[in-house]
């Protein structure tokens, strides 16, 4: 009977460094991602003032002149997908962050009616649903990024198994870009994928600790 108290013990304390370790990565990549919000509402405002100062320019100076004298007097070049870049950086870096604090929208309407063990299932089976979801997405972004080639060549992923790294750069020179400004498209995959694997690590997390939640005495704390 102490050798079980002391393994049960054991496995708390575990659970807890863990827990610690899981939420100070998912916060500092969460922060990381707010960086791309910052730089999308930097990207919008600076943009935002220089359309502004070339229409007063306009106003009282010829058109022609204030663009020939000031070229750089304008809207940021390819603004929306710039902005793109950064929201869609930081909504993916977050992932992991409202995962891991049940921000996601869920209906508690009858949760009150539910009682405490029923809603502790349905917490298991809303964890075990996203793992589940977050490890689609994670395949399918590895599929963006490790594509079948159009023609008829070698498939990324043997490329890279074989040691050919200058076919593999070639082969990313000639993927995939970004309409407007010309920029590859295979970083963002990369950058996605990384954060959705974030994702199903803490997702892999949460269906543990809502399990042991669900182990747990009806009236007792849910993380002992």
């Amino acid at each position: 009977m102490a050798g079980l108290f002391a393994l049960q013990q054991e496995n708390t304390v575990m659970f807890h460094r863990i827990e610690t370790h899981v939420t100070r990565f998912a916060a500092g990549l969460a922060l990381l991602g707010g960086l791309g919000l910052i730089f999308a509402t930097l990207v919008t405002c600076v943009s935002i003032i220089l359309k502004m100062l070339r229409r007063l320019a306009d106003m009282f100076f010829d058109s022609a002149a204030v663009g020939e004298a000031l070229p750089w007097l304008r809207s940021i070049l390819g603004e929306e997908e710039l902005v793109t870049y950064g929201v869609g950086f930081a909504l993916f870096a977050a992932l992991p962050w409202v995962m891991l604090r049940k921000g996601h929208i869920k209906i508690d309407l009858f949760q009150p009616v539910f009682g405490e063990r029923f809603n502790r299932v349905l917490d298991l089976l809303g964890d075990i649903a996203l793992a589940t979801l977050a490890y689609l997405i994670l395949t399918r972004q590895w599929f963006l990024v490790f594509k079948p080639a159009r023609r008829k060549q070698e498939p990324m992923i043997d490329l890279l198994t074989s040691g050919d790294f200058s076919g593999a750069l070639a082969r990313l020179n000639d993927a995939d870009e970004s309409q407007v400004l010309g920029l590859p498209l295979w970083p963002t995959y990369i950058a996605a994928e990384l954060c959705v694997a974030a994702f199903f690590v803490v997702a892999l997390f949460c269906v543990w600790r809502s399990a042991r939640a669900l182990r747990a005495p009806a009236l007792g704390n849910s993380n002992a």
